[in-house]
């Protein structure tokens, strides 16, 4: 570099005017940082502040309303789908229900074994679990509706948790007055090539805590569901072991609680009509018959159920006028009686597609879930009469059904209205959470680009 072009790039230099820096621009700058790590540490702390409350208090159900819509509880007359922001059981306990019911429009590709509960005074509606069971077979409603029995699993819908006093074993049925507890021992045993059998069957008592009848089986599987019936009192028990029906009395058991059945009903293809198959007097059971039929409402469904009333004493038929036939249905579940002559019951109405299969005393495809079942009806079945009276029928898409027994007999309906589905659960709360502080922060983001351009302008030059 020359002399003279090192001396005009000095005069140069000498000529610019100094750099202006705004007052206050450092300390705007360190402000607007510690603003911003303020804000993200501030929304931080609230999200493990309601991660933490959450996960402390999820386990503790909400109190129930303060009091119910309807004066008179019943069953509704129309039910829904709940969502998938409808509270748990565990959550938010909906109280004494009508119905618990399952099928295709609850459950979904994340909630495979969900369950929905509406309550018998209000509709409001709860979700909860199975693990996996379907509504009226491995999961029941008690005859008064307080509690539902899934798997080993006895939950007090009144509070939402759990009782200890439950029998170790799977749900066959709840005596009428609900006190008493028919289950199978969950101990399956195997036999090659394809063989099970259940150790024993027993009556638990809940008065009591602990089993005043077990009724040793050891020769097949018994089912979940459909397969046993206690009479009103509790006193006897009748069994369905592959093709007969055992009759066994609690009185008749030892001290080890063991007892053989006093009378066995052969059924010749037929089942036991379910856990009202007991009449109000004690001396009879209710078994059905099947058989095909020609004219069926679904062509390649031909199931044909028939009902008839068989003598404890002496397993005769007792004489009568027939109750109505129960053409191309996939399964009769009697509730109880409403008088001798009129029964209450819940029957499987098959899909147009859907082929009656052999029924097969099996693990792997037992007599208790009927595949193609496409609806459930509630229905009233009286002698004499030409068809079943039809009192209830789920909508699409709601294929699994149990109901408080005591509302069905009695007749119990109820006009539905809005349903309600209890709290946001917890997930619900997270997640609006970290969208509003997503928005706010992509607000905050969009102002400050918006106030940064008017903020600038031309800079005055220094006088030279």
């Amino acid at each position: 570099m020359t002399a003279r072009l090192s001396a005009a790039l000095r005069r140069l230099a000498d000529d610019v005017p100094p750099a202006r820096v705004p007052e206050g621009l450092f300390d705007a700058a360190r402000t607007r940082h510690r603003r911003r790590r303020a804000v993200v540490a501030g929304a931080l702390a609230v999200l493990v502040l309601l991660l933490g409350t959450g996960y402390a208090l999820h386990p503790v159900a909400l109190p129930l309303p303060a009091g119910p819509r309807h004066e008179t509880p019943g069953l509704p007359t129309r039910l829904v789908d709940p969502p998938l922001r409808t509270a748990s059981v565990g959550y938010s306990a909906p109280g004494v229900a009508a119905m618990l019911f399952g099928g295709p429009a609850v459950r979904t590709n994340w909630f495979e074994t969900r369950m929905g509960v509406v309550a018998a005074d209000d509709d409001r509606y709860r979700v909860l679990n199975g693990d996996p069971a379907v509504a009226g077979f491995e999961a029941m409603l008690s005859p008064d509706g307080r509690y539902v029995w899934v798997g080993d699993s006895l939950l007090d819908l009144t509070s939402g948790k759990t009782t200890p006093d439950r029998p170790n074993g799977y749900p066959l049925a709840f005596a009428p007055n609900g006190k008493r507890l028919v289950y199978a021992d969950d101990g399956t045993t195997f036999t090659p090539p394809n063989t099970y059998a259940t150790p024993y069957v027993g009556v638990y008592d809940r008065d009591r805590g602990a089993d005043v009848l077990r009724v040793p089986v050891g020769t097949t599987w018994v089912p979940p569901g459909r397969t046993a019936a206690l009479s009103s009192d509790g006193g006897d028990l009748a069994l369905q072991i592959r093709d007969e029906v055992w009759l066994t009395r609690v009185g008749d058991a030892g001290a080890d609680r063991v007892a053989t059945p006093y009378r066995k009903l052969p059924l010749a293809g037929g089942r036991l009509a379910g856990a009202g198959s007991w009449l109000p007097d004690g001396r009879s059971v209710a078994v059905l018959g099947r058989s095909t039929c020609t004219d069926c409402p679904v062509p390649s469904y031909r199931r044909t159920w028939t009902l008839s009333v068989r003598s404890a004493a002496d397993g005769t038929t007792l004489a009568g006028a027939a109750f109505p036939t129960l053409r191309s249905r996939s399964f009769v579940q009697l509730l109880g009686w409403r008088s001798a002559d009129e029964a209450v019951a819940l029957v499987g109405v098959p899909g147009p597609e859907a082929v009656d299969s052999p029924e097969e005393h099996d693990i792997a495809w037992g007599p208790y879930h009927e595949v193609g079942t496409e609806a459930v009806e509630l229905v009233a079945l009286r002698r004499g009469a030409t068809a079943p009276e039809v009192l209830f029928r789920t909508p699409e898409g709601i294929t699994d059904l149990s109901v408080a027994a005591d509302l069905a007999i009695r007749g119990a309906v109820r006009e539905s209205g809005r349903p309600h589905y209890g709290p946001p659960p917890f997930w619900a709360l997270v997640v609006g959470f970290v969208l509003a502080v997503l928005v706010i922060r992509a607000v905050l983001s969009l102002l400050r680009r918006w106030r940064g351009p008017r903020g600038l302008g031309p800079r005055p030059r220094a006088p030279r």
